[in-house]
């Protein structure tokens, strides 16, 4: 086989590189136009589709006369505050019960050997084989039941457990990274057994834990299904089923409806920008050598 002339192994790495970099523009313009589009529409006056845009490097659309009437529609809305704390309430509540349970059942799962263990952690992986649009109605007769349908923990229990069958799972591979020589050290020198989970182990598998909380975040805050089925009372909506709101048989008010979407992304970018030093890598390279 004659070997290729190095300047034409270089030309052909440039244009794999080439096009490479064409796939990634490509794929991130596919991606990103959608929320464009919802930005566009929250700030063009009307509530009509594509219309009082110009669109600027021929694909992006910009509103010819930008607006904030959707945006001061929606902060003016009556129950807008209610919805908005339900919402918060709700998914805090998630997150905070999902890493409380997570923390100690994923330490539990890589430190002992208990019998059961294999069953446990089989248990955790029931809830993601099957849809969750199919446990919707079994969930609804069993808290219809217990009295928690129109209830805040109607909602929040199953938002928890849904989270936590792949957050055991993260918490688990997280633990099992850490090696035993640091907690085993530093119960040796006198720590008590959740001294060392606490100041140890747990600060060690940060990126772990705002990985759970971002996932029981995201769960919560933006889920609809559940939440429509479960939240009937209009005092217990959240934001998801105010904005599906603005969906009517005969109308439907799109700026309202982008300006809303909007709104509810805003958090959901603060959260990621806050815990997004904590996903960059692990903490324990290093932390021994063998």
């Amino acid at each position: 086989m004659i070997p290729q002339p190095k300047s034409s192994a270089k030309v052909l790495s440039v244009v794999k590189s080439a096009f490479k970099h064409l796939f990634l523009i490509v794929m991130s313009i596919v991606s990103i136009y959608p929320v464009l589009w919802v930005v566009s529409t929250a700030f063009t006056p009307g509530e009509t589709l594509a219309t009082g845009w110009t669109l600027v490097l021929g694909f992006v659309p910009v509103p010819t006369s930008p607006t904030l009437e959707h945006l001061s529609f929606v902060f003016g809305w009556k129950d807008f505050g209610l919805w908005l704390t339900n919402s918060a309430l709700v998914t805090s509540s998630t997150v905070v019960a999902t890493v409380a349970i997570t923390l100690p059942a994923g330490y539990a799962l890589s430190r002992r050997n208990f019998p059961g263990r294999s069953q446990a952690m089989f248990s955790f992986l029931l809830p993601q084989m099957f849809p969750g649009v199919v446990t919707i109605i079994p969930q609804f007769l069993i808290f219809a039941t217990l009295g928690l349908v129109n209830n805040y923990l109607g909602v929040i229990i199953p938002y928890t457990v849904s989270s936590l069958s792949l957050s055991v799972f993260i918490m688990k591979s997280a633990f099992d990274s850490v090696p035993k020589d640091l907690d085993e050290a530093a119960i040796i020198d006198g720590a008590s057994e959740f001294k060392a989970f606490r100041r140890i182990l747990v600060p060690l598998t940060l990126p772990h834990v705002a990985t759970v909380a971002l996932w029981a975040f995201m769960g919560s805050w933006l889920d609809y299904a559940l939440a429509h089925v479960m939240l009937s009372d209009n005092s217990l909506w959240t934001l998801p089923l105010a904005l599906y709101s603005l969906i009517q048989p005969n109308y439907t008010l799109f700026g309202t409806f982008a300006a809303l979407s909007v709104i509810m992304a805003v958090p959901v970018f603060i959260v990621f920008m806050v815990f997004q030093k904590y996903l960059v890598s692990g903490l324990t390279a290093g932390a021994v050598k063998g």
